[in-house]
């Protein structure tokens, strides 16, 4: 028998309200989700709150009263609860991506898949780069599962963390409780420390980092530790702390912008009410949040919290995706929402209650490895499934890449060249290039080219870097870094040397622009400090070609003073460069939307009409015309004509796909842009 003084309380006290305060949580995130407009409800982080109350208040008693070695039957445990619900929901997405979404997407949700049934996903959702957001046709459709995956790896390490505490100190005859208490207090000081830090340079991976997330679930294994050694406090106190707690919670979605802070310190806020609740715990009262959290809507939305959670974000995207919306409403919202509970109760019903007495007739041995089986069936099905997918990608590639080497009558931009209508090639009927599949990878950027290092912009040269006729610098956002092949097609063809340098959401100018974060503030400022060195340094200088998205937008500012604070940076940064170089600005391209791609995916070759969209609505202006007419070296360069008519822009042109994510020109339409590209810029530098 373990010594007395490693025992907890033998009549520990009540948590009546836990159950309801998870389900509170939970059905909070699920709301937000619907009708949130996309603003975080601060339900995950007191659901992480109570995944590490119980989790630790468990482990606590465990290691204190039994064998502390037998983690097979804990991990058996939690297996069987999580695993098989999550494998069912991941099971329908992959379904449901082959037959509504389109192929572009196919990569992406499959490593998502791989990610969410091991447990990572939130370490893939920022390794590429995506942001936490709301509901969309081009939302991943498992992003809820990083919750999940944080309290997945939590569930793996933390048993094994007390299970070394209480095997090295019980071997001593020492007191676990506090060193478990000083381990939990110090790692969580750090993580806290580290989401404070992580928060304010790169809000978007931190709201999704485990270990910024680590602190809400070191609290709540802290007030585990101590809520047992309290007194239970005077009943008016009680209530107090409880109704203040119900409210903090519910309130903090509202008045805290969670997507943006959390889990910094304002994620105190959530994790300060769910901790109030608790400690307004102990025994019923008549006027206490518990007579709330014990009201049976709210005990049937706890038992059925968990599949509810896993089920309303894929039925909300399934929604979003077969109705071609971008949003919903409040009735859509209000049917996903019915529809996610009743799948919710069948579900628990159907299927969690009978897999639960799974337990009762297996080993915990059998049990771990039965579930660690189908998890492992369903990742290596994905990954091959994604490695086939993948092979088609490259083969539709390979075909792209091909076309855009020969010269082919009427493909892209020359089918609505004047010069050449009517334009038509026989030998283009029914073929679409690229192929959708093969979209992702249509990308003429490069690495070498792209972003900033220290304090320096990464330039990369086409052309000869010696004994060229002509020197020209190119500078941009993502779309400058879309021409790469054209830049360096028209370098070779006039031996002339072009540096290139682009980063996202930044371009050449003197405003400032808005970023997603202050890291990305400061990042944009190097970079353009670096380029108007670049450009102010060079001698044999002859141009500067500059473009960017019409859709970036100025800080701070709103209308007609955004329009004229573009014009304006751009006027001053193009000021800095030498006298005597000429500014070429390149019009921006049609901005379709990602939707669109959905939309050529279903009509294919018919999608030059039936995916069209308004002129006006697409073909924004940004700034460049302006700016042209303000500054005596500067000319434009507008290749309108070759993506729309004079009432509608197409995103299929001449059998070429012209953007492969709605935001970006796909490498092969932007190859058959050459020779008009060519004519132009060439007559300005004669």
């Amino acid at each position: 028998m373990p010594p007395a003084s490693n025992a907890v309380s033998a009549a520990p006290r009540r948590i009546g309200e836990i159950e309801g305060l998870r389900g509170l949580a939970l059905t909070l995130v699920v709301l937000f989700h619907l009708f949130g407009a996309g603003r975080v409800s601060g339900g995950v982080d007191v659901f992480l709150f109570v995944s590490g109350f119980l989790l630790t208040g468990s482990l606590v008693r465990w290691a204190t009263t039994s064998d502390p070695a037998r983690l097979d039957q804990r991990y058996a445990r939690m297996l069987l609860r999580l695993a098989p619900s999550a494998l069912v929901v991941l099971i329908f997405v992959g379904f449901a991506t082959v037959l509504l979404s389109p192929q572009t997407t196919w990569t992406q949700t499959g490593r998502e898949l791989i990610a969410s049934a091991l447990y990572y996903e939130n370490w893939e959702l920022i390794s590429s780069q995506l942001a936490y957001g709301a509901a969309g046709p081009s939302t991943s459709p498992l992003q809820h599962f990083w919750s999940l995956s944080v309290q997945g790896q939590f569930f793996l390490l933390w048993p094994i963390v007390i299970t070394l505490i209480a095997l090295v100190l019980r071997r001593r005859d020492w007191n676990v409780v506090p060193m478990i208490t000083c381990v939990t207090l110090a790692l969580s000081v750090a993580s806290f420390a580290y989401a404070v830090q992580a928060n304010a340079t790169n809000p978007d991976a931190a709201y999704l980092d485990s270990f910024a997330r680590f602190w809400e679930l070191g609290a709540g294994a802290l007030v585990a530790i101590l809520i047992r050694r309290l007194p239970l406090f005077p009943l008016l106190l009680r209530i107090t702390l409880g109704w203040c707690g119900l409210v903090v919670i519910i309130a903090s979605g509202f008045v805290v912008d969670g997507a943006r802070a959390y889990p910094g310190p304002l994620a105190l806020v959530p994790v300060t009410g769910a901790c109030l609740i608790l400690l307004s715990a102990g025994a019923p009262t008549r006027f206490g949040a518990d007579r709330l959290l014990a009201l049976r809507p709210m005990q049937f939305l706890a038992r059925i919290s968990y599949p509810l959670y896993l089920w309303h974000w894929p039925i909300l995207w399934t929604y979003l995706v077969f109705r071609g919306y971008t949003a919903v409403g409040l009735s859509g919202g209000a049917a996903v929402f019915a529809v996610s509970v009743g799948v919710a109760w069948l579900h628990s019903r159907s299927f969690e209650r009978p897999v639960a007495r799974i337990r009762e007739h297996a080993t915990p041995r059998r049990t771990i490895m039965g579930t660690v089986a189908a998890i492992a069936t369903v990742a290596i099905t994905t990954a091959c499934s994604v490695a086939a997918h993948t092979t088609e990608v490259d083969r539709q590639a390979a075909v792209a890449e091909q076309l855009g080497s020969d010269a082919v009558d009427c493909l892209g931009a020359a089918s609505l060249d004047p010069a050449l209508a009517p334009c038509n090639n026989p030998d283009l009927d029914g073929r679409l290039v690229p192929g959708v599949a093969a979209l992702e990878k249509d990308d003429a950027n490069r690495s070498e080219c792209w972003g900033v290092s220290g304090s320096e912009a990464n330039f990369c040269t086409v052309g000869p870097p010696t004994g060229y006729s002509k020197h020209l610098i190119a500078v941009g956002d993502s779309h400058n870094n879309t021409l790469l092949d054209v830049y360096e097609q028209i370098a070779e063809t006039h031996n002339w040397r072009i540096d290139v340098a682009g980063l996202g959401r930044c371009y050449w100018t003197k405003a400032n622009l808005a970023q997603p974060d202050k890291e990305s503030v400061q990042r944009c400022k190097r970079w353009n400090e670096s380029v108007e060195r670049r450009i102010s340094s060079t001698t044999d200088l002859d141009a500067v070609i500059v473009t960017h998205s019409a859709r970036a937008a100025i800080a701070d500012v709103e209308g007609a003073d955004a329009d004229r604070a573009e014009v304006e940076g751009l006027v001053a940064a193009w000021s800095k460069a030498r006298p005597d170089t000429r500014i070429i600005a390149l019009r921006d391209h049609p901005i379709f939307g990602h939707e669109v791609i959905a939309c050529i995916s279903r009509h294919g070759l018919a999608a030059s009409e039936e995916c069209s969209a308004p002129r006006d609505h697409v073909l924004l202006e940004d700034g460049h015309r302006e700016a042209v007419a303000a500054h005596d070296q500067a000319r434009l360069i507008d290749l309108t004509s070759f993506y729309c008519t004079q009432a509608r822009c197409a995103p299929v042109i001449g059998n070429t796909i012209v953007t492969r994510d709605g935001l970006h020109l796909t490498r092969a339409f932007a190859r058959t842009l050459i020779p008009y590209f060519d004519r132009e810029i060439t007559a300005l530098l004669e």
